[in-house]
């Protein structure tokens, strides 16, 4: 507003609201003017968040009752932020909403996450029990192969003893009907 235009209001007040003005004033970075000029704008043209531009489509009514004390509470509420009743309800409605559906929606990825975090555990158990195998068939292999050469070990020396004493083992046995042709 130009500065030629404008008129001058005094005001009593109660001291404890006038503290209160100053400190909302300081914290805000605000004139008294400025902020007797917002607190009147607001009173005598209420900001009411009317969706105009949203088009909510087929309207539904919503009824309800709730205790009388409760209902006064509501209107005065409804007075001290300038709000309609319906835009009150409204507003807390979709806050709800929106609220649970932040929440599903968290529920839904914490789903996923432990989905994921199971499928790499599985993942890491399997390699690691491939591995186990790999490592169980060498010292098998090894082992076999150890278990194969003491044996061929053993046979030798009985053959040597059985040389020293005069009785065919087993083996010598087998290989003496090889060669009669039995």
């Amino acid at each position: 507003m130009p500065l030629n235009g404008m008129k001058g209001i005094t005001v009593k007040v109660d001291a404890q609201l006038h503290a209160e003005v100053t400190q909302y004033i300081q914290n805000h970075g605000m004139t008294m003017s400025e902020f007797v000029a917002l607190a009147l704008q607001d009173e005598l043209h209420p900001k009411i968040q009317e969706k105009e531009g949203k088009n909510m489509g087929n309207m539904k009514t919503l009824a309800f009752q709730v205790p009388e004390e409760l209902f006064w509470r509501i209107k005065e509420y409804l007075q001290r932020h300038n709000m309609s009743q319906k835009d009150f309800v409204i507003g807390l409605i979709e806050r709800e909403l929106k609220q649970e559906q932040t929440e599903c929606q968290a529920h839904v990825e914490e789903q996923a996450e432990a989905v994921d975090s199971e499928e790499m555990k599985d993942m890491e158990q399997a390699s690691e029990g491939q591995e186990l195998q790999e490592e169980m068939g060498k010292a098998v292999s090894a082992e076999s192969g150890e278990t194969a050469g003491n044996a061929a070990v053993q046979e030798e020396e009985k053959y040597e003893e059985s040389q020293d004493s005069g009785v065919e083992t087993e083996s010598e046995s087998e290989d003496m009907g090889l060669s009669m042709g039995m």
